[in-house]
């Protein structure tokens, strides 16, 4: 009866170590599929979701996650489209456990100036806000690079015209902390 005790202790004790390997494997490949995770994937999986979002910049937003560039996330924030660089993000709020897939294909390429040719495309009225210290200027997207845009400025609800043309902005991307436009992205 002794050695059936022991024995029955012995195969108890096996089998929490062979659980508690288990769980140590399970956690290490759950943290070595993480470290591959990109910021891109877990903001591809909050499409359509609430999200708070504090810029570089000192901006905090609150709005509703419509999409997701290589370069850039756009937002419906109280009525307008706002579009965040990835590199302006400083604090991300209410994300969900949801990741998206790895970008590809058009998506992938969906670099800040694609967003920004479109806002020029369709001559939309922006706000653009600069980094620190935060600096907003209006106008519409005239021109975009490789790297820059050019801002013709005009007064807050003007449209774009030679004449109320105020000046034309330069902005390197590196200094864009949001864009604010009326017109919603499709």
């Amino acid at each position: 009866m002794r050695w059936e005790s022991l024995f029955n202790d012995l195969e108890s004790q096996l089998r929490s170590m062979s659980s508690d390997e288990e769980e140590s494997e399970i956690s290490e490949r759950t943290r070595s599929e993480q470290s591959r995770l990109m910021l891109v994937q877990r903001l591809d999986g909050q499409r359509g979701n609430p999200l708070g979002v504090v810029t570089r910049g000192g901006r905090s937003l609150f709005g509703v996650l419509a999409h997701v560039g290589s370069q850039w996330i756009a937002m419906g924030v109280e009525n307008r489209t706002v579009i965040v660089p990835l590199a302006s993000i400083q604090v991300l709020r209410g994300l969900r456990r949801e990741v998206g897939q790895p970008l590809s294909g058009v998506q992938a390429r969906l670099g800040l100036g694609s967003v920004m040719r479109e806002l020029s495309r369709d001559r939309a009225q922006v706000s653009l806000w600069l980094g620190l210290p935060a600096t907003c200027c209006s106008g519409v997207v005239d021109r975009v690079g490789a790297d820059f845009l050019e801002l013709g400025s005009v007064a807050a609800g003007d449209e774009r015209r030679t004449g109320s043309v105020r000046e034309v902005l330069t902005v390197p991307f590196a200094s864009i902390d949001t864009v604010d436009s009326a017109v919603p992205m499709e």
